[in-house]
């Protein structure tokens, strides 16, 4: 059995981190990405409505989250949901394994790092998470 980790993503709308924290609570920064494409808040919709995020910046976060166990999205605007909206859409088996979602203005990494250690051990969230395992429902 693969050992699995949890992850932790903070997004925002042109940029992403994933981290992977181990057992042990080793830190593991797996991916920093930014959009390539630049979006402009009010660009193209009348009523002044935010652009949804890039779906290619979508995708390359969540191949980073093939081997994770848990998965707490963070992040501080409407961009956490988007890529929780396109999980389920496109990795149902990973949408299954999202532990949460918290908004948290927090950029820096020792402050998103922090946010996960308290997540995950007050959760009492850690295991080895088997296929088929879906942590919305069974927490």
């Amino acid at each position: 059995m693969s050992e699995f980790v949890d992850a932790i993503i903070w997004i925002g709308r042109r940029e992403a981190k994933v981290f992977h924290v181990s057992e042990t609570e080793q830190i593991k920064l797996v991916i920093m990405h930014t959009s390539a494409k630049r979006r402009h808040h009010r660009a193209d919709h009348e009523d002044g409505t935010k652009h949804a995020v890039d779906p290619e910046f979508l995708q390359s976060i969540v191949k980073a989250l093939d081997h994770a166990g848990g998965t707490l999205i963070t992040g501080p605007g409407n961009s956490k949901f988007e890529l929780q909206h396109y999980m389920d859409q496109h990795r149902p088996d990973l949408a299954a394994r999202i532990a949460g979602v918290e908004t948290i203005d927090e950029s820096a990494d020792a402050g998103i790092l922090e946010v996960a250690r308290r997540f995950f051990r007050t959760r009492r969230h850690r295991h080895a998470i088997e296929p088929g395992y879906n942590a919305r429902k069974d927490h």
